[in-house]
């Protein structure tokens, strides 16, 4: 298997998403508090529903989770470039998780774009 057929798999790229809504309902019962949940559990249930529906179904259920992710990427800079302050929370972890975080987006772009051009007999 491939570099890029591994990143267009829709299942592995669920899966990858399915590491950062783990991640996520961590910080929410961790750090910040249940009512993050209402922001992780919808994002969950559509990475949930892109693993089940294979297709065009599964490849729009995982564009919405790719276009939130693509609106904190100023924030995944701006962390990136604040790494090394003291005020930094995370420390060096934002050198794991942000990296991890573009490598799924760009998996969920491949994705989307292989499952929207594949003709519906090769499903």
């Amino acid at each position: 298997m491939t570099l890029v057929s591994f990143l267009s798999n829709i299942r592995n790229a669920a899966i990858m998403n399915a590491v950062i809504v783990i991640f996520h309902i961590w910080v929410a019962l961790a750090i910040e508090g249940v009512g993050f949940l209402a922001i992780v559990l919808p994002i969950g249930a559509l990475i949930a529903g892109s693993y089940y529906f294979k297709g065009k179904i599964g490849a729009l259920l995982l564009l919405l989770p790719t276009l939130a992710y693509l609106v904190v990427v100023p924030d995944m800079i701006n962390g990136l470039s604040e790494a090394s302050s003291p005020d930094n929370e995370i420390g060096f972890g934002v050198f794991i998780l942000i990296p991890f975080w573009w490598l799924t987006i760009i998996s969920n772009i491949f994705t989307i774009l292989v499952e929207l051009r594949r003709k519906k007999e090769e499903i």
